[in-house]
């Protein structure tokens, strides 16, 4: 599409940002075994401000965020080569709104065991506990072990803030349990941790039934193969009811068809086969780039 390719040739310049950056971090004409990740950030924040008039210029559309999500674009730069990928940035759910809902709901938590059922994990109990004693901020354990901070002063109560932190608790859950086969790729593929939006033409089966237990399966299919962008629920090849259920607000979560918010990852390597990620959110309609990472860049 036309419009995808204003899309993706703004992205290039970005990634082109990240072979500035390298550059200004080379050191005895060599890029370092691993950065500072403040000083990256820093320098990063400068460059991607300077690209605001050029972004402002950018009209994204819809169709341009839908049809190039999922699409990862190779990119060769000479000294730097990597891919870019874009989503939308309400793509998950936020799983500290999800855990609220659990917690003060029935229905929540019926629907949460159900999805664990699908993981085929034995002791569900001690996982909603370490979820939940990391969601809330007192000291008091659901289950033995089940408060990380107890033992590890440096982890975070109150809030999951993060994939590292969701990470920790499954990894503490496989420490307990005995069991190793928990995927942390599918949940951090269902589960983010900021908004309340989730725009269900990126939603897959996961958080599609996660949300919404008594749609009907064939619902959920359609729903979840994303074969076109809807618009409106009115687009949507379901059943009325259905329809109706679609557009309320669930377990903390509201649905919607609007992408407001974009995300962006790039990944790349140097000549000297060093290798790092960076990523950021971006407003559609403003333009504005927050929630930058940039990892620590990585030499053989």
């Amino acid at each position: 599409m036309r419009r995808g390719v204003v899309l993706f040739i703004t992205l290039a310049i970005l990634l082109m940002l990240s072979t500035v950056v390298l550059l200004f971090l080379k050191e005895g004409g060599a890029v370092k075994k691993s950065v500072r990740e403040n000083i990256a950030v820093i320098q990063t924040n400068l460059l991607l401000n300077d690209m605001s008039d050029f972004l402002k210029k950018q009209n994204f559309t819809q169709e341009d965020i839908f049809y190039g999500s999922g699409i990862p674009v190779t990119l060769d730069l000479g000294p730097v080569s990597g891919s870019i990928a874009i989503t939308s940035a309400q793509s998950r759910i936020n799983i500290n709104r999800f855990l609220d809902a659990v917690l003060h709901d029935q229905q929540a938590l019926v629907s949460f065991l159900d999805w664990l059922d699908t993981l085929r994990l034995k002791n569900q109990p001690l996982l909603i506990s370490l979820l939940l004693d990391s969601y809330d901020s007192d000291r008091y354990e659901r289950m033995t072990g089940s408060e990380i901070a107890l033992e590890r002063p440096w982890f975070q109560d109150g809030a999951i803030a993060n994939a590292k932190a969701l990470e920790t608790i499954l990894r503490r859950y496989a420490e307990l349990s005995g069991e190793n086969n928990i995927s942390i790729e599918r949940w951090e593929r269902v589960f983010g941790f900021e908004g309340e939006t989730l725009d269900l033409n990126y939603a897959d089966s996961d958080q599609i039934r996660l949300l919404f237990p008594d749609l009907p399966q064939i619902v959920v299919d359609t729903l979840a193969r994303h074969d076109t962008l809807y618009k409106s629920v009115e687009e949507m090849p379901v059943d009325p009811e259905s329809k109706i259920k679609l557009m309320q607000k669930r377990f903390g979560i509201l649905p919607t068809l609007h992408t407001s918010q974009i995300a962006v990852a790039i990944g790349f390597t140097t000549t000297q086969e060093c290798s790092g990620k960076m990523g950021f959110l971006m407003e559609v309609k403003k333009k504005k780039i927050t929630d930058l990472t940039l990892s620590p860049i990585l030499c053989p």
